[in-house]
């Protein structure tokens, strides 16, 4: 450890002073009173501004001009107005007890004649597609939600039931628009309406999509021949998926994209050497609020999802070593930064990159702290040691000290914010001590915390980022072949893998890409970081569920015309689909 960072750590104030202020600065990010710190909320704004606050009384200047704010908009769901209608066979339902249009409804009227489709599943990796045979051009097609079985997560079906994978293959076979049930025949399952509840993409399915109680779904059945139950079974069994119904439908959903507005929060403690640029530690202080989107409990709406590992732990740690760092004068710049909307798709780190308060080729690396609040034996995850060739080294020196057990991660990509940094080449390293049961649940609250634990960590992280500031040398980037990301090797579902990366910040028709994995089919077929996929083979693509859904139907080998929108026309790119690493093993 060089002499810069033992005269960081030997700042702290005495044995357990810094135990008692992340235990402190975690319980008071994870009050009832900030109910969740969901982005785009008034308690989100009120914990970015504490944070704020907390930064300048260590005396570190504003990133942001004379501001600790960084201020961004975001598509936050959908709000229903009052035009949104049902009529089925003449008979006409009540919105909100009936009938509802999903969050992911496009707005607008649509009528037909209705078929039933069974599950609505295509899965030609399984040797299933509900849609074959089946015209559904011009037509109201009738879904049930879920699987045969039930929705249980851990099912062959699990990657295909997502109602966004649902309204793609009827918007993909020219449906007017999609009705979903909740089947009678499915285990455990109640009668009733889909929450109204955001998901990672800013882009509606293209039609019309309403969820529906069951006795909608049996008055269009009603001279068909069959019922729901006796249909809903024949699929289960496999012997028979479409009914034509001779009821006709007529509906409008009236919805409208609801924009909301959030920050990062960011500060500087200046380095003596311009040239050495900054290195950036970060943590993301927003949550889930009110379990509205990304909630793990069965029954999550109105609960307030505390977050305290996920991720008051980390907004804690990086300002305790904020603290650390107050009388410190490193030859490199310090920018500590807790991002917001991290938990919409890392929103606020992808904003950040694309405005930073330093220009970004001065950003020498990035380290983030998520979920650092559970310790549990001694064993602490550090993700992206092959993302530069000085991490190894750094980190198992500063580990000297603390005497953790260390569990190495070559990759750089992962549901966090580094994920940002590396994509835009920078070496990020991202620490983390393990998803437990209380994730993404209310549950994850203050006094869970292993708070000498996070202090551990806080001493590690400390060691690592004096010895980066106090030295200008550069940090070497290198980017990780794709059979070392984690990512890609926990992937389950689709063994179809092209390699992109999406950018879920993006507000445009399409999917737009981050970048692309070294050795990819996308790399090898010329697909770029900043190219948006707007067709994929015969399948037009408005959003990241239509691009699933599109892997979904294919299969390793087959190659595939890609289309993407690239400095304001269309190339045509030839891609051979590769088989996902986790897949072949």
């Amino acid at each position: 450890m060089g002499i810069a960072a033992v005269a960081l750590l030997v700042l702290a104030q005495g044995p357990g002073d810094d135990v008692l202020r992340l235990h402190e600065d975690v319980r008071r990010l994870a009050a009832d009173r900030w109910k969740g710190r969901r982005a785009g909320t008034r308690e989100a704004d009120q914990a970015a501004t504490w944070i704020a606050e907390r930064f300048k009384a260590l005396g570190l200047k504003p990133a942001f001009g004379s501001s600790y704010l960084q201020s961004f908009g975001f598509i936050d769901g959908v709000t229903l107005g009052r035009r949104s209608r049902l009529v089925v066979a003449g008979k006409p339902y009540q919105s909100g007890e009936d009938f509802r249009p999903v969050s992911f409804s496009a707005a607008g009227p649509a009528e037909g004649t209705a078929v039933f489709a069974g599950y609505g599943l295509v899965a030609k990796d399984l040797g299933v597609d509900d849609y074959d045979g089946l015209d559904v051009s011009g037509k109201v097609v009738l879904v049930l939600r879920h699987a045969p079985g039930g929705d249980d997560p851990q099912s062959k079906w699990a990657p295909f039931v997502a109602l966004r994978h649902k309204a793609a293959s009827a918007h993909k076979g020219g449906a007017a628009a999609l009705l979903v049930v909740t089947g009678p025949a499915t285990p455990d399952a109640k009668d009733e309406l889909v929450a109204l509840r955001s998901d990672a993409s800013l882009v509606d399915a293209g039609l019309p999509v309403l969820s529906v109680r069951r006795r909608v779904a049996e008055t269009l059945f009603e001279g068909s021949g069959t019922t729901l139950d006796a249909a809903q079974r024949s699929a289960d069994s496999g012997h028979g998926r479409a009914v034509e119904l001779v009821a006709r439908v007529v509906l409008a959903a009236d919805v409208k994209p609801r924009r909301s507005a959030t920050h990062n929060v960011a500060a500087l403690r200046p380095g003596v050497d311009p040239a050495a640029g900054a290195v950036v530690i970060g943590a993301h202080y927003d949550h889930l609020g009110l379990g509205l989107s990304g909630s793990l409990e069965a029954r999550p709406e109105g609960k307030i999802h505390h977050g305290a590992d996920d991720n008051a732990s980390g907004v804690a740690a990086v300002l305790e070593i904020a603290r650390r760092l107050a009388g410190a004068y490193p030859a490199r710049t310090v920018l500590f930064a807790a991002f917001g909307a991290e938990e919409l798709g890392a929103l606020g780190s992808s904003y950040f990159l694309k405005n930073p308060p330093l220009p970004l080729e001065r950003i020498a690396a990035m380290v983030n702290l998520d979920m650092v609040g559970r310790l549990r034996e001694d064993t602490l995850d550090v993700h992206g040691v092959g993302t530069s060739p000085a991490w190894r080294p750094l980190v198992e020196e500063a580990n000297r000290a603390v005497n953790l057990r260390l569990r190495w991660h070559e990759g750089g990509l992962g549901p966090s914010d580094h994920s940002s940094f590396y994509l835009a080449s920078k070496p990020v390293l991202f620490l983390f001590t393990g998803v437990h049961s209380d994730y993404h649940k209310a549950s994850d609250t203050w006094d869970k915390l292993n708070a000498p634990g996070l202090a551990r960590v806080v001493d590690l992280v400390s060691g690592v980022v004096a010895d980066l500031a106090g030295s200008p040398a550069p940090v070497e980037f290198t980017r990780v072949a794709a059979e070392k990301e984690d990512q890609l090797r926990a992937g389950r579902g689709f063994r179809v893998w092209v390699g992109g990366i999406p950018d879920y910040g993006s507000e445009a028709p399409g999917v737009r890409i981050s970048g692309v994995t070294p050795g990819s089919p996308a790399e090898k077929a010329g697909l770029r970081g900043g190219d948006t996929i707007v067709r994929f083979g015969e399948r037009k693509i408005r959003g990241i569920y239509d691009y699933t859904a599109a892997l979904g139907e294919r299969k390793p080998g087959e190659v595939v015309e890609v289309v993407v929108e690239r400095d304001g026309g269309e190339v045509a790119l030839q891609v051979t689909l590769g088989e996902r690493p986790s897949a072949s093993r």
